[in-house]
């Protein structure tokens, strides 16, 4: 059964192919969302893949995290097919490296660096970001979380422990946030390795289930959750690995991607 596509109006789309279907049109605009997962699940492929859908629409775009510099940012985007560096020239990407160390969290360096008018902003990790945070600085997790709103509609990170329970600041953040998705990467072996759910989705309705998705070159994540009619889709001249390719060519044929999907990835590869 092909899923019906639909659009709302004040969404704001996620980027993530086949995950705008499951949110019913995307991400409320201004809010906060939560992208909860272990190490090596996807998190920062989906932040990357957020804010490029922004940058391709002409929005102003920030990404920050406590391990990447811009350096490093990049690096990973051009592993993707994904070459974002004229969009850090122009001051439409801003990449920032910050760590939370003062005993004032509302007044430090990272909340100057956000405010101001920009549509995305991606936070990957928000623990590690806020670690070294004194008790007092946690307690104003919910006025940063308000600010982010009012600057933009916003993507964060979580690290979810592989053992234990999560830290009290991630269980304060996952209350906080607008809407909740977990990845899980199950592991080699499994049928499916890679999975996504949408937890919860406030102001909107979401689809329940847990959902197979793929990591493809080019492409970024997509969603194994039936979108139109299979194709054969034209990969002519299309800069990417044979492998990647392949892989397009069965989710094309199996109706997770549609013909717009293919276009979207011919522009995005380089």
């Amino acid at each position: 059964m092909v899923r019906e596509h639909m659009i709302i109006m004040g969404r704001l789309r996620t980027g993530i192919f086949g995950l705008d279907e499951l949110m019913y049109g995307g991400f409320v605009k201004n809010t906060v969302n939560a992208v909860v997962g272990t190490t090596g699940c996807g998190k920062t492929i989906f932040c990357i893949q957020y804010l490029t859908e922004g940058l391709e629409n002409e929005e102003n775009c920030i990404y920050i995290s406590s391990d990447l510099d811009e350096n490093e940012f990049l690096r990973i985007s051009s592993s993707m097919g994904w070459d974002l560096e004229e969009y850090i020239k122009s001051r439409q990407l801003k990449v920032g490296q910050f760590q939370i160390k003062d005993t004032s969290f509302l007044d430090s360096d990272l909340t100057k660096f956000i405010k101001g008018n920009d549509l995305r902003i991606a936070i990957d990790a928000f623990s590690p970001l806020v670690a070294s945070a004194d008790y007092q600085s946690r307690s104003e997790v919910s006025f940063f979380f308000k600010m982010l709103k009012e600057s933009g509609t916003v993507v964060v990170t979580l690290e979810e422990p592989f053992i234990g329970e999560p830290s009290a600041l991630t269980n304060m953040s996952l209350f906080l946030a607008d809407s909740v998705i977990q990845l899980k990467n199950i592991g080699a072996g499994e049928t499916y390795s890679r999975t996504l759910r949408v937890v919860k989705h406030r102001m909107s309705k979401h689809a329940d289930g847990v959902y197979p998705f793929r990591i493809v070159e080019g492409a970024g994540i997509i969603i194994e959750d039936k979108r139109c009619d299979g194709f054969e889709p034209n990969l002519d001249n299309l800069n990417i690995s044979e492998e990647a390719k392949e892989e397009l060519r069965r989710l094309a044929n199996k109706g997770y991607i549609t013909e717009e999907d293919i276009e979207k990835i011919r522009r995005r590869v380089k």
